[in-house]
């Protein structure tokens, strides 16, 4: 990596998925605390948005020196995205079972078959009319961004060609134009109809987020500009912004001012102290499992009526231990397999 191997990018991402984590689980479940209430001032997907462009460009240029460079890529992404989501839904389907829902619902095979298929390829946005009486009426809702995400790795080769083949001036009219068609999805989006729900969960009104991530590895100079801004100033900037321009648009939705400021806030948490992360989490990453199984936890919960405190503070307990399971059982084993996506033969 460009700016050197150690960085904190592992903390970050375990911080945002427990951010939306949280944010849901208190927000669905009734639980009200100051905590939430200040975690959400540091939206948890568009962070993942930048962290994933600047390390997923990384990772495309580490794969230009295998002899196969898409094939490296692929095969990686592919590991480290599907198993998890593979078990995930699996998951989800022995919780449903277990709570007498499929008992009390009626739906034909192809519908099941329909939802299993979507779930586990790229269409996971999709939610059959049988489960909206379940829960909060979508089994694992924050799944739209996985869908986002695949998209940003199909998207990646290209990215990565355009970085490399056009002048920083031609790249910067790219990215305003993509900013300004994430601030017409914000505002003008009510999702009525069919297309624009589509559009909302399509690359299209988030490639901004992902490009300013790939752009600041790209650009070394970025990151090192950055790392020169005092933190508690830029802090300070950032917590303005937010009473300042918090009604143009937060949350998802973040304005790009904001969204700038916490792009800044992450390229510095990531190189301040840059052997923090390794420290705490010893190169362990529960992050995408807290990301994608806390709401099948939530809405088996809220199907049997556990609520409130008890529920927030059972959700988050079987969340987290679930996702380290999950990682030391599941996906670090899996990852593993990494090392023959990195054979140079």
């Amino acid at each position: 990596m460009k700016d050197g191997t150690r960085n904190n990018f592992d903390l970050i991402r375990l911080f945002a998925a427990t951010q939306v984590a949280l944010s849901h689980i208190t927000g669905h479940l009734g639980f009200e605390s100051p905590l939430i209430s200040f975690l959400s001032l540091f939206p948890g997907v568009p962070i993942f948005f930048f962290v994933s462009g600047y390390l997923i460009y990384g990772s495309y240029e580490q794969s230009t020196k295998s002899l196969n460079t898409n094939l490296n890529f692929f095969v990686k992404r592919f590991l480290r995205i599907f198993p998890a989501l593979w078990l995930c839904f699996l998951i989800s389907i022995i919780s449903i079972w277990y709570s007498g829902f499929f008992e009390k619902v009626s739906f034909t095979t192809v519908e099941f078959l329909t939802w299993s298929i979507t779930q586990n390829t790229i269409f996971q946005f999709y939610n059959p009319d049988f489960m909206r009486a379940y829960g909060v009426g979508v089994i694992n809702g924050i799944l739209w961004t996985i869908c986002v995400e695949i998209q940003f790795y199909l998207l990646t080769p290209f990215i990565f060609f355009f970085l490399n083949k056009f002048k920083f001036g031609l790249i910067g009219i790219v990215l305003l134009i993509l900013t300004c068609i994430n601030l017409l999805n914000a505002n003008l989006n009510d999702g009525s109809n069919v297309y624009y729900k589509l559009f909302s969960v399509s690359f299209m009104p988030w490639l901004y987020m992902f490009m300013l991530g790939s752009l600041a590895y790209k650009y070394p100079s970025i990151a090192s500009a950055v790392k020169r801004v005092h933190f508690l100033g830029l802090f300070s900037i950032f917590l303005a912004s937010y009473f300042l321009t918090r009604d143009l648009g937060w949350g998802n939705n973040i304005n790009p001012i904001s969204y700038l400021l916490v792009a800044m806030l992450t390229l510095k948490s990531a190189y301040t102290l840059p052997s923090l992360s390794d420290k705490m989490l010893k190169k362990n990453d529960i992050s995408y499992g807290v990301y994608i199984f806390h709401m099948p936890i939530v809405n088996y919960l809220l199907y049997q009526n556990i609520t409130g405190f008890v529920g927030a503070l059972l959700a988050t307990s079987l969340t987290f231990f679930i996702a380290t399971l999950s990682w030391f059982m599941f996906e670090k084993k899996i990852l593993s397999l990494k090392k023959y996506a990195l054979r140079k033969n």
